[in-house]
């Protein structure tokens, strides 16, 4: 049916969209003081920050442009420095699939 760089291609797609959600999911629940980690940079400003580049990781998701894979690791790596880290770690696998193929 589809080819391995399609299917990987799509398991990018999809984890970027996952965990893009579970890091709005996480920005939000820091901005209002019950975040599942306590650590992150600079606060509530790091917190929407946080909010920011999670969204931009769903919009990847949606719509890839030709370096995906690499803004996801970078974007995956400032999730994890903000506090956002199960949303975090899914946009790096995402990344590391996207990598592959």
């Amino acid at each position: 049916m589809f080819s391995a760089i399609q299917e990987a291609d799509k398991t990018m797609r999809g984890l970027a969209i996952i965990g893009g959600i579970v890091g709005v999911i996480e920005a939000i629940l820091n901005l209002a003081g019950f975040g599942v980690f306590k650590w992150g940079l600079l606060g509530i400003a790091g917190g929407v920050i946080a909010l920011i580049i999670a969204i931009i990781a769903i919009f990847l998701g949606f719509k890839p442009i030709h370096y995906t894979p690499a803004i996801l690791g970078v974007i995956g790596l400032f999730l994890i420095i903000f506090g956002i880290l199960i949303g975090g770690i899914i946009v790096l696998l995402a990344a590391f699939v996207g990598a592959l193929s």
